[in-house]
């Protein structure tokens, strides 16, 4: 490919070239002919005219003179007409030099213009082909490796098919051997039965370990049910080797070996325990995690016990792993799966009682040897891992009695028929939002984002080639997943009326009732933008990249307004304080306030509109129903119930005072604004994982703050849920400390995590 790019890197050159000759034989040529030739002629005819009127004036005065005249006049009038005739005639002769070289270029000048051009072109196309003609075998065998690689894909694709269809076939024969033979295999106490051969099979794998060599006898997925309140099922990968370990993996991180079994995918079940959760569980739709793969041990095999089927559950294709310590409930994917998880697993505990005594064996196990395998000892997998507790298993949350599935299926009951305005329908109902921002063009189905404005699809395309950095354009109709409740709320906060007050400030059309006067209000010329007209919808798409380009990229018309630095963050912090998301984009806009401000930097005399702003903050609720107050900078809570002394009020406007140290934007909008506020700030550059003086993130706070809609947000746009604030905890933690019923984030969480 790389001969091709430079070919037709050249070709383009070749073309550039070509366009240069056209445009300085032809257009330069025919724009001198009419704007300088034709010009001449015209002020020509213009003097012809004015000598022969003047010409006419004398001489019917000359005429007109009687035979009585005193000779001085007479002399006089014909030295006038003598001058007047010498005048016509030469503006004539002038006139006629002008047009026989009008004349004579007419015949040539087009002739010549256009006859270069067409030699430019034979030259390019010369040029071209001859470039071509040199890489013709080039390009030939290219086609010939093409069609070989073309004809190998298709034997390919048909081997894939046929190993397909031998595969299903395979699967139908084993489903059918299992439901004829599946009560036979097992003894009277639910025990499975195990052949003296396959019993011989894994003695002799298992005994090759001692030598050094470690084989995987078994490894596929299985369904894990969790331990903690809810017991909702996660689908994990699952590997018994041959030193008799059982562990998993959230994923799976290399490629199965040849020969192992393939894992078959199953519906989930319509009934039975654990339905609700295992819904809403994503590893059960297979969501991949990006964190390195971490294995964990599971119990020693050599002290369990194994039972078909789960405890207090229809589920089918289910099995235990009963040790002194913990109990495993597991789910194969299929009765087969299932019958060949319980033959090998009870073949390695017959193996371990049969050859090894419990030192050995607990020697052999994953905390005797350092929690971690080397690449040499495991034949299944390319890299060594270290073993580490899991915590996502066993998030705890408080069950609500009664009433609270009711909720969750009215709410959805409600929500089902409900339907929803479109996002082009809620936004037009905002000011100025019917027209297009720059050009006026009626019914806008386009956006940018961060600018908050509404455009015709013609204007879009002069953004888009402005950059993401200065526009990041999407179409109401088309990107319909960008328009989250967020963006919605900011769009609706402002609209194009809004928008192009600040913008279009000082274009000469929109001085909004200020004097005509060329002084702006920090003192610049704005004279210059005078000539300068912002464009109809009709008009040519020139005008319009121009009049953008001007607007945005240079902001011309943008009235900047001079203050200092502190006085601007503390009109910043106002604004955010307040939720007042016109006034914050004014300032980002008009003076680049910056939207990482720490109060640290501000000005000890706001600290009490802070303090005023997070005392207005909602409280949240108990468990019981009564009110309770949180400090998002402590873990103490504080209810209705429990009386408080002037004195602790006093020590608690101090704390709060206090803990305004290191807050930024980010922060005191996820406390004391609506998402629009946070969305405004993530456009502009917001750090999404700033930290504050007690090293917590934005998402601490809205987690600790009850505000899921906020922390569903950040962390679509790239928030840690693993940072740890100073006390060691995570947003997750404090999630489960505080009880969250919201299962959406609490899933967000552990799938970010």
């Amino acid at each position: 490919m790389t001969k091709f790019t430079i070919a037709l890197r050249e070709i383009g050159t070749y073309k550039e070239v070509l366009r240069s000759q056209v445009e300085h034989m032809l257009n330069d040529r025919l724009l001198n002919f009419v704007d300088i030739d034709l010009h001449d002629v015209k002020d020509a005819h213009k003097r012809f005219d004015k000598a022969s009127l003047a010409y006419d004036q004398i001489r019917e005065k000359y005429l007109s003179l009687k035979k009585g005249t005193r000779p001085d006049i007479t002399t006089a009038i014909e030295e006038e007409l003598h001058s007047a005739r010498s005048s016509f005639e030469q503006a004539r002769f002038n006139l006629v030099t002008s047009l026989s070289h009008i004349e004579a270029k007419k015949r040539f000048e087009f002739l010549e213009a256009v006859s270069a051009t067409m030699d430019s072109h034979l030259r390019y196309f010369k040029q071209g082909y001859e470039l071509l003609h040199q890489m013709e075998p080039y390009i030939n065998q290219v086609l010939a490796y093409a069609q070989q690689s073309r004809e190998r894909a298709n034997k390919e694709q048909a081997s894939l098919v046929e190993r397909m269809h031998e595969y299903k076939r395979q699967i139908d024969r084993e489903s059918r051997s299992s439901v004829n033979g599946l009560n036979d295999c097992y003894n009277g106490d639910g025990i499975p039965t195990i052949g003296r051969s396959s019993h011989k099979m894994i003695e002799a794998v298992m005994q090759s370990s001692t030598r050094g060599k470690v084989q995987t006898i078994r490894q596929g997925y299985l369904s894990k049910r969790s331990s903690n309140l809810r017991a909702d099922w996660k689908r994990r990968f699952f590997v018994l080797d041959s030193r008799g370990m059982l562990y998993y993996y959230r994923k799976q991180i290399t490629r199965p070996p040849a020969g192992c079994s393939i894992q078959r995918g199953v519906n989930p079940p319509e009934h039975g325990s654990g339905l609700l959760s295992r819904l809403f569980s994503s590893h059960y739709h297979g969501i991949v995690h990006d964190e390195k793969s971490v294995a964990r041990h599971t119990v020693n095999l050599l002290t369990s016990t194994i039972k078909v089927d789960a405890e207090q559950s229809d589920l089918r294709f289910c099995f235990r792993i009963i040790s002194p310590t913990k109990v495993y409930t597991l789910q194969a994917e299929s009765a087969v799966d299932q019958m060949d998880w319980i033959e090998k697993i009870t073949g390695v505990i017959a193996s371990l009682l049969s050859s090894q005594s419990p030192e050995q064996c607990f020697m052999s196990s994953p905390k005797g040897s350092g929690h971690d395998r080397s690449a040499s000892e495991s034949s299944s997998f390319s890299s060594s891992v270290e073993f580490e507790p899991s915590i996502s298993d066993d998030l705890v949350l408080e069950k609500n009695s009664g009433n609270g599935q009711h909720d969750v299926r009215g709410t959805h009951h409600h929500r089902t028929n409900m339907k929803p305005e479109k996002p082009i329908d809620l936004l037009r109902k905002v000011d100025g939002n019917n027209m297009c921002a720059d050009c006026g063009a009626s019914e806008p189905d386009w956006a940018s984002l961060n600018l908050g404005a509404l455009l015709c699809i013609e204007c879009s395309g002069v953004h888009r080639n402005l950059g993401v950095h200065i526009s990041k354009v999407r179409s109401l109709t088309l990107d319909v997943r960008v328009w989250e409740p967020s963006v919605i709320n900011l769009f609706q906060s402002l609209g194009n009326m809004f928008v192009n007050n600040i913008w279009e400030e000082m274009l000469p059309s929109s001085n909004n009732g200020r004097p005509d006067d060329n002084l702006s209000v920090d003192g610049s010329d704005t004279s210059q933008y005078l000539s300068v007209k912002k464009p109809k919808h009709k008009d040519a798409f020139s005008a319009k990249e121009k009049f953008i380009h001007a607007k945005y990229v240079d902001k011309e018309f943008i009235q900047n307004y001079s203050m200092d630095e502190s006085q601007l963050a503390q009109q910043m912090w106002n604004s955010v304080s307040a939720n007042d998301k016109k006034s914050a984009y004014s300032l980002i806009v008009r003076s680049r306030a910056n939207v990482n401000l720490v109060w640290g930097d501000m000005p000890s005399s706001s600290c009490l509109t802070l303090g005023k702003a997070l005392q207005l903050e909602h409280p949240a609720s108990t468990p019981g129903g009564s009110p309770r107050f949180f400090d998002c900078n402590s873990h103490d809570k504080i209810y209705a119930g429990e009386p408080l002394s002037p004195a602790s009020t006093s020590s608690r406007t101090d704390d709060m005072e206090d803990s305004c140290e290191g807050l930024s934007l980010l922060h005191l909008a996820c406390r004391v604004a609506d998402v629009g506020m946070v969305e405004l700030l993530l456009q502009y550059g917001a750090n999404v994982n700033m930290i504050d003086s007690r090293g917590r993130t934005p998402l601490h706070h809205c987690i600790l703050k009850g505000r899921h809609q906020h922390a569903k947000l950040l962390l679509s746009r790239g928030a840690d849920s693993q940072a740890m604030d100073q006390d060691g905890r995570t947003a997750s933690q404090y999630a489960i400390d505080c009880r969250t019923t919201d299962e959406d984030i609490l899933i967000l969480l552990e799938d970010h995590s």
